[in-house]
């Protein structure tokens, strides 16, 4: 699917939406200013801002000239440098060691193959550079409801569309994997109170159609249980849970 202005629309939204784990994350790189920094499927070019900013030399890859125009036109706008190279995140146009850190967000969820993907991300650090990752964990989503299978149901449904869903509680091995030392992650557990907080990260509706409509419960429970969220939800009953963000820290050995 080609990128487009509802895309580039959510960007701008997320953006928003996660800036203290874009913060800690970023903290967590630990580079000072003049640093080569890579940020892999940098998007709309949110954070090559910030890093630019804060006096690195940021560098954004991105496969679609749609994200990558948006990003030129952002940074050009804040009158910063423009480095940005249009590539596939597996197989990245720069030589070994030369970047001394480098940001990967909610990209390796998408991707073909994340542990490719890390690996080129160990092979372009220098030794001793660090890597800061975060994604979410879809898999984790959990439903307070009467009927407890049919909530399992549902929530196993969302974000069945991504190629790999639990990729936030994957990191930790797939860094080790990778060669990466010095991993730690972090966590963050949003608690939803309404549907209408979820509804602009999760759409119960679409995951219940992908439940009902690949036979994994029949259409009229998932129905009732739309019903009863909604119902919890106006009587301020409400309870829903999600992993949103795992970020994990990395360093290539010196």
């Amino acid at each position: 699917m080609t990128p487009g202005p509802e895309l580039l629309r959510y960007l701008d939204e997320a953006h928003r939406g996660l800036l203290v784990p874009k913060n800690v994350m970023r903290a967590g790189l630990a580079v000072g200013p003049g640093h080569g920094i890579l940020d892999l499927g940098c998007g709309a070019g949110h954070e090559l801002v910030e890093l630019e900013s804060a006096g690195c030399r940021a560098f954004g890859v991105d496969s679609s000239s749609v994200m990558l125009e948006a990003s030129r036109l952002r940074l050009e706008a804040h009158g910063l440098p423009v480095r940005l190279v249009h590539a596939d995140v597996h197989d990245l146009p720069f030589a070994d060691a030369t970047f001394a850190g480098c940001r990967i967000e909610r990209v390796l969820q998408h991707v073909r193959d994340p542990a490719t993907v890390l690996a080129g991300a160990h092979r372009v650090l220098r030794p001793g550079g660090s890597l800061a990752v975060l994604e979410p964990d879809w898999a984790s989503v959990a439903l307070a409801s009467a009927d407890t299978e049919a909530a399992r149901v549902v929530a196993d449904a969302v974000g069945s569309h991504i190629p790999h869903r639990q990729i936030g509680r994957d990191l930790r091995r797939l860094l080790i994997e990778a060669g990466f030392t010095d991993v730690r992650t972090e966590t963050e557990l949003v608690v939803y109170s309404s549907l209408t907080e979820l509804s602009h990260v999760i759409s119960l509706e679409r995951a219940a159609h992908v439940a009902w409509s690949g036979g994994l419960i029949a259409r009229e429970r998932a129905e009732a249980l739309l019903r009863e969220q909604l119902a919890l939800s106006e009587a301020g009953a409400f309870h829903a849970t999600f992993q949103r963000t795992v970020i994990a820290w990395a360093r290539r050995p010196a």
